[in-house]
C-alpha cells in the first residue's frame, strides 16, 4: 500500500512541475529528475497511519513537504555554488542564478497552494513556521561559510534547520493531517527531530568518507564550500588541525582542502559517528512509545537504514 501511495505523491509533484513549458517548470522538472529517497513522504504516510483515514489530506501533505525539500535543495546549490546535485548539473549551471532563486520560490508557493484546502488552523500555522525555519537555515548556511570559529551550538542549529525540521514536520504534519491524538503527535515529532539530526550528521560524515561516484558530487564538498561540520570540528580538537582550519578561506588550494579531508578521516569520523548514534537512540526511544503496529515496525526499519547508510 505504501508504494502505491508514494506513486500518488509522485503524480502530484509531476503535475506541478509540468503545468506549462516555462523555464521555471523546466527547472522544477530538472531538480525532480535528479531523484531522491523520498524520505519525507514515507514518514508523512507512516505517521498518518496512527490517526483517522484521511487519504487525500495525507497524500497532499506528503507531496507538499517533498516540494519544500526540493525548493531548499535548489536554494542550497545556488548559495554554495555547487555544480552538481546527485550527479546532475545544478539548476544555476543549466540556466542561471535568477532562474534558480525563482524556481525555489515557485516550489514553495506550490507547496502552500497544495495544502490550502486542509481545514486545520494549527496545521497551517506549523507548516508556515517550518518554511520560515528552512529559510532561516539557508541564511545560516550563507553566513557561516568560511567561518572556522563556528560553535557546536551554531552547527546543531544549522543542521536542525537544514534537515531535521523537515523530517520532524513530516512526522508531525502526517499525524496532524489525520487528527492523531496529541501524545502520539508529540512522540512522532520527537522521533522525526532526533532522526533528522542523526541523518544529517551521517550525511556530513559521508561527505568525507564516500566517493564522488556515490555522492554525485566531489568528496569534501562541504569544506570546499566553506562549511565546517561536526567531523571537522572534532578533528580540529587537535591543535595542529585547528591551526590549519584557522586559515580557511575561499581562495585556498586543493592541496590545503585535501589535507583537511585527510585530518578528518583520521580524527573526526569516529566521534561524529558516536553523536549520530546517540541521536538515533533518542529517536528510537520515542518511536517505542507508540502503539505496536506494522507501520511502527516500518519506521523502525527505516530509522536503522537511514542512520547506518553508506550513501
Amino acid at each position: 500500500m505504501l508504494k502505491g501511495q508514494i506513486k500518488e505523491v509522485e503524480a502530484i509533484i509531476n503535475d506541478i512541475v509540468s503545468r506549462d513549458e516555462s523555464r521555471i517548470n523546466a527547472a522544477s522538472a530538472h531538480i525532480l529528475s535528479s531523484g531522491g529517497k523520498r524520505i519525507r513522504p514515507y514518514f508523512v504516510l507512516l505517521s498518518g497511519s496512527f490517526g483517522q483515514n484521511r487519504h487525500v489530506e495525507l497524500i497532499k501533505t506528503a507531496a507538499a513537504l517533498e516540494i519544500v525539500h526540493m525548493a531548499s535543495l535548489v536554494h542550497d546549490d545556488y548559495i554554495d555554488n555547487s555544480s552538481k546535485r546527485r550527479g546532475k548539473d545544478a539548476i544555476h549551471e543549466v540556466w542561471d542564478g535568477q532562474t534558480s532563486v525563482q524556481t525555489g520560490h515557485y516550489l514553495l508557493a506550490s507547496a502552500l497552494q497544495l495544502i490550502s484546502d486542509i481545514d486545520n488552523t494549527d496545521f497551517h500555522q506549523y507548516f508556515s513556521d517550518i518554511i520560515l525555519e528552512v529559510c532561516y537555515g539557508e541564511f545560516d548556511q550563507l553566513y557561516d561559510r568560511y567561518d572556522s570559529a563556528v560553535s557546536l551550538t551554531e552547527y546543531l542549529r544549522r543542521i536542525n534547520r537544514k534537515t531535521a525540521v523537515l523530517i520532524e514536520a513530516s512526522c508531525k504534519l502526517g499525524a496532524m493531517s489525520t487528527d492523531t491524538d496529541a501524545q502520539t503527535v508529540f512522540h512522532l515529532a520527537k522521533f522525526g527531530h532526533f532522526m533528522g539530526m542523526s541523518y544529517q550528521i551521517i550525511d556530513d560524515i559521508l561527505d568525507y568518507t564516500s566517493s564522488e561516484e556515490v555522492l554525485g558530487k566531489p568528496v569534501g564538498s562541504d569544506i570546499r564550500n566553506g562549511h565546517v561540520t561536526l567531523p571537522l570540528m572534532f578533528a580540529a580538537e587537535d591543535a595542529a588541525v585547528k591551526k590549519e582550519l584557522n586559515r580557511l578561506s575561499a581562495g585556498q588550494t586543493d592541496e590545503y582542502f585535501n589535507q583537511l579531508i585527510d585530518y578528518v578521516k583520521k580524527k573526526g569520523i569516529e566521534p561524529a559517528s558516536t553523536v549520530s548514534r546517540k541521536y538515533a537512540e533518542k529517536a528510537k526511544f520515542h518511536l517505542l512509545q507508540l502503539p505496536e503496529s506494522d507501520d511502527r515496525q516500518q519506521m523502525e526499519e527505516l530509522l536503522a537504514k537511514m542512520t547506518k547508510r553508506i550513501f
